[in-house]
């Protein structure tokens, strides 16, 4: 009998809050998809490289799928608290019919584990399917070809998908169990009668708290505009303390004088149905703004990390091509250890023959004069510079000096013309965007170095813009090219071994086989080849727009989700109210274009900060990328936009057309 009044329950509900189900069954298909990754290298021809990028990739969706099924359980938890109030003067039935705690305990356990059973078996069947999907973006990501494309399967991500899951169901069925104890049959027959309680403001209190949270804002903006997101410091988290109460209290202040403002305009105030409408929003405003403060910072991370992410991400491997000149470059650096920057007699000594295994190798050494610094070459055209903590890190720093011939040497390996000094002249090259400005200036305005005895002059205004050696990112800040009679005065601090080689020779697999690791080893030693550079660029790549894909739609859905049920509920208190508005003559569509308004005023209003709030952290996000390579994110910004307004939109009128089928059904 319990089991199947619990069935023809779940069967009604699924029918009134079909937004609770889609939603479930949405984010236990995301979260499969996202968990499946790892499987998908069956059908890649992905190298060893690759695969350890897939490795990292599962690890990190690991970490954070634990994070993320904190905040579904958070979304299934409000959402049934939700459904069993609604379902208050049902239960109290149940009680005056001499049905014991017990059994309606009982009834909602069958319920929430048929409604997990149902949404676990959809959402996991569509998540198998679009995980298929998936490993055609992933290959385009990885710029890999397919072995052959063929149904994969992942065991390890159902079961997580169905651990996790299953725990949250496990709270659920705590929760009720709990509130069902502690209801009394008198609550329970008069709960849609009951009023929220809530402390109604003066309304100079809420003028002066709405002035205090804009301040607060102002304050945060400032903050984190100043201080960037490169540098964790005691600005940053009082930009982020500042951004969270300040959003708190805007919504707190809301519901104090936004209904006194819309009564001074009367024509407003008394027009249609806008006096019922109003009062509406703010008694609404008053019991949940600690829901919709939650709810905007939510769709606040789930913008962000959506443009910026994947701008991010492309960032990360646009400049990878100009970055790798060569197919390896091995560093060296002088240190306590390493006395000798004998690189060649090191090799020698091991029987390893770079003519055999390279098509062509360069060494070259860089110097440094202790009384040159970048303190003395940044002299202005700092305005523009993005990150003004990382260029305090550049002042306290050398650049590193090179030979003309060297440099020569590197500019003819890449196909490059040489460039011409005199003996009484110097040039600068850097491939760093923002010291380029820096730089620049300096040589416009001054334009001479001391060296020695020597005064040398730039030999032109501009920096050079090449790449002297292999790597992922541009982070020459600036390496000075002199005459070889002044090189030849100073002491080489790095040399740099720069190489080519054949098609099909694997120079680091030969390099390994050769013991040249345990030869060199340590900070004195760097190496980087192209095909790792590209490896690791694809894999931040990769790992950044799956995280903010993952996060981003994560936080979107769980918002709109709770700012859907929330307005059923809302709908469902307010039938007895619609139900008198019909007994004094308003007309249905009259009506129905109320609950339009109500919805939309209400879904609009943490989305509106929201905005704000994602253009401020764009902009500082951006002084973290510039440190990559420039970026524009006017493309991810429009797909983002659209994705949320499809997202958000089809939230909307689901919640819209619920609400007119209760109030429709109303008898």
């Amino acid at each position: 009998m319990l089991s199947k009044l619990s069935l023809r329950n779940v069967k009604r509900s699924l029918k009134d809050y079909t937004i609770y189900f889609v939603t479930l069954t949405f984010a236990v298909c995301i979260f499969y998809v996202f968990n499946s990754i790892e499987s998908q290298q069956v059908m890649l021809d992905v190298t060893a490289g690759q695969a350890s990028i897939f490795d990292t990739l599962t690890m990190v969706m690991g970490y954070f799928s634990f994070f993320v099924s904190i905040i579904l359980g958070f979304l299934i938890i409000y959402a049934n608290n939700f459904l069993i109030k609604r379902r208050k003067k049902e239960l109290a039935i149940y009680m005056i019919l001499g049905m014991e705690k017990k059994s309606i305990s009982k009834i909602l356990i069958v319920e929430t584990l048929t409604i997990g059973i149902i949404s676990l078996a959809v959402g996991l069947s569509l998540g198998v399917l679009l995980s298929q999907g998936l490993a055609v973006v992933t290959a385009k990501m990885f710029a890999v070809n397919m072995k052959s494309f063929h149904f994969v399967f992942s065991l390890q991500a159902l079961l997580k998908s169905i651990l996790y899951f299953g725990v949250m169901f496990l709270f659920v069925i705590v929760f009720n169990s709990v509130s069902i104890s502690k209801y009394k049959l008198i609550d329970l027959l008069h709960a849609r009668r009951k009023n929220e309680t809530s402390s109604s403001l003066k309304l100079w209190v809420s003028v002066f708290i709405f002035i205090v949270s804009v301040a607060c804002l102002g304050a945060a903006y400032y903050l984190i505009l100043n201080n960037g997101m490169m540098t964790f410091n005691n600005e940053f988290k009082l930009s982020v303390l500042l951004g969270g109460v300040g959003t708190f209290l805007f919504f707190f202040s809301l519901s104090g004088f936004l209904l006194k403002i819309a009564q001074s305009n009367k024509k407003l105030y008394l027009r249609e149905l806008n006096m019922f409408i109003l009062r509406q929003i703010n008694s609404k405003i008053r019991t949940t703004y600690i829901s919709i403060t939650i709810i905007c910072l939510m769709l606040f991370v789930a913008i962000t990390t959506l443009s910026v992410g994947m701008g991010m991400s492309s960032v990360m491997t646009k400049d990878v091509e100009a970055v790798t000149p060569f197919d390896a470059t091995l560093t060296f650096t002088k240190s306590d250890k390493v006395k000798q920057l004998n690189v060649e007699e090191t090799l020698s000594k091991a029987n390893v023959d770079l003519s055999t295994i390279t098509k062509e190798s360069l060494s070259v050494n860089y110097y440094h004069v202790h009384d040159i610094s970048y303190r003395s070459l940044i002299i202005g055209g700092t305005e523009k510079f993005n990150n003004p903590y990382q260029l305090e890190k550049i002042e306290n720093s050398s650049p590193e000096l090179i030979s003309l011939s060297d440099y020569n040497k590197l500019l003819v390996m890449q196909g490059l013309q040489p460039v011409t000094l005199s003996e009484h002249q110097f040039a600068i090259n850097a491939n760093f965007e923002d010291m380029q400005t820096v730089l620049n200036f300096f040589l416009h305005s001054k334009g001479t170095l001391t060296i020695g005895q020597v005064e040398l002059k730039a030999v032109t205004a501009e920096v050079m813009d090449h790449t002297l050696e292999t790597t992922t990112l541009r982070t020459d800040y600036g390496t000075i090219v002199v005459p070889d009679h002044i090189a030849q005065t100073l002491e080489p601090v790095k040399m740099q071994l720069s190489l080519n080689y054949p098609e099909s020779s694997d120079f680091y697999e030969q390099m390994y086989q050769q013991e040249m690791s345990k030869m060199f080893v340590g900070p004195s030693f760097f190496s980087m080849s192209k095909a790792e550079a590209f490896d690791k660029s694809l894999g931040v790549k990769t790992v950044i727009a799956y995280l903010a894909i993952y996060i981003g739609i994560v936080f979107l859905i769980t918002s709109v989700a709770i700012l859907a049920l929330q307005q059923l509920s809302e709908s469902t208190d307010n039938l007895e109210r619609y139900h008198l508005l019909k007994k004094i003559g308003v007309e249905q569509q009259m009506i129905h274009r109320s609950v339009f308004t109500q919805i939309e005023i209400y879904f609009l209003m943490p989305l509106a900060l929201a905005i704000v709030h994602s253009i401020v952290a764009i902009n500082a996000a951006n002084q973290v990328i510039f440190q990559f390579g420039s970026m524009d994110i006017s493309t991810d910004t429009i797909i983002t936009a659209l994705s949320i307004l499809v997202i958000y939109a089809g939230y909307f009128f689901a919640t819209y057309l619920g609400s007119i089928n209760m109030i429709k059904d109303k008898k």
